[in-house]
């Protein structure tokens, strides 16, 4: 095969991703420090820098508080929030979020609407640019300032082509989401998994900054893992890795929203196990023993949370991973958290401590996961 040579616009943009995830990861640096970090030459650097000031996206801070010594002080440097804005749409089984952030994960504005099931995917994501273009009108957001849009949302995605292939408990079609909103707001589009967003969340903003290995379990309307192996987020061959929820529970067990049968969340999602208290409060006589009934519950309750933790286990034999980040709605339950572990350990007694995880990311709550894609995808990947 003939030799291609170097393409030196490649490496260029390699180094400057490189440097972008050092500050994003780091915060404020010397010139210095990120050349001696990323093993570029004090130049090299020193000349990507100032092209990257020049564009806005990186700012000077001022001289680094050190002891007193001798020749030029540090001048620090760090990623510009204001540099522009990022419109972050999060498509909940109930729920949509919208929000705008800056650079750095704060979120300037934000409202929801409900998903609506009912509506067909092209209506409903119309709704959706409205909504959108609302916020924008009331908190005076520029579209100029806008860098682009990033959707996240359950079950398989197409990235490269934007699509949504199956969110299996909203809608089962495909649904080209990156098209019908580019063409009602005019962004650059990405779309992905709402869990693969949240490992992406994980490793530029928390705890993926210093652990390189790590199972992401969400536990909530549907249940979902993502993947980290060696600071980057695992897809699998048809990247539908980490559908822990659809792992076979029982055999020739209920029906899923998959069209398969027993996976793990047809037994443990909020609504089978609301289905089976509410089948329980059936059996039962409203006069009977109400301590009696209320410890049948207890037991449905520690069943679930019994069948989560025993197929997790079997999932981190396999995968060796260094923590378990929790969350989702059902980890929010005071003492499910405390109960799930417990039953973790019955499994794997010499568990350490720290194994478990609970994220103090405010993006959990602000569902701004897609800042983290669209950085990804614009900046960071060096």
């Amino acid at each position: 095969m003939k030799y291609q040579g170097i393409n030196l616009e490649n490496v260029k943009l390699s180094n400057r991703s490189s440097i972008l995830l050092l500050l994003n990861n780091n915060g404020a640096m010397s010139r210095k420090d990120i050349a001696e970090t990323v093993g570029l030459t004090a130049a090299s650097v020193t000349l990507i820098c100032s092209e990257l000031m020049e564009e806005g996206i990186i700012v000077e801070l001022g001289e680094a508080a050190e002891e007193k010594r001798a020749g030029r002080k540090k001048i620090l440097v760090d990623i510009n929030p204001e540099y522009r804005n990022v419109l972050c749409i999060a498509v909940e089984s109930d729920t949509t979020y919208i929000a705008v952030t800056d650079m750095k994960g704060n979120m300037l504005c934000s409202c929801s609407l409900p998903t609506d099931k009912h509506t067909k995917p092209e209506q409903f994501f119309r709704n959706v640019t409205d909504e959108c273009q609302r916020l924008f009108w009331k908190n005076n957001i520029v579209r100029e300032k806008l860098l682009g849009a990033a959707v996240t949302i359950p079950g398989s995605v197409d990235r490269k082509r934007g699509i949504s292939l199956n969110t299996y408990s909203i809608w089962t079609e495909s649904i080209p989401v990156a098209d019908l909103i580019k063409k009602d707001i005019g962004l650059q589009v990405v779309v992905e998994n709402n869990l693969k967003a949240y490992a992406q969340t994980e490793v530029y903003f928390g705890l993926g900054r210093t652990v390189s290995n790590l199972f992401i379990l969400k536990w909530g309307p549907g249940v979902g893992a993502s993947i980290i192996i060696d600071g980057k987020i695992y897809q699998g061959s048809n990247k539908m890795a980490g559908e822990i929820g659809h792992m076979t529970a029982v055999k020739d067990g209920r029906s899923c929203n998959c069209g398969r049968k027993g996976c793990l969340e047809a037994y443990v999602s909020t609504k089978a196990i609301a289905d089976d208290v509410q089948a329980e409060l059936d059996r039962t006589d409203e006069n009977a023993d109400k301590l009696e009934r209320d410890e049948n519950i207890e037991k449905i309750i520690d069943n679930k949370i019994d069948m989560l933790a025993f197929n997790l286990k079997n999932s981190i034999s396999i995968l060796d991973s260094k923590n378990v980040v929790l969350i989702g709605y059902m980890f929010e339950i005071p003492g499910y958290m405390e109960r799930f572990i417990k039953a973790y350990k019955e499994y794997d007694p010499l568990v350490s401590d720290d194994f478990f995880v609970k994220t103090d990311l405010r993006v959990n709550r602000e569902h701004t996961e897609g800042l983290a894609v669209f950085l990804n995808e614009a900046f960071l990947t060096a």
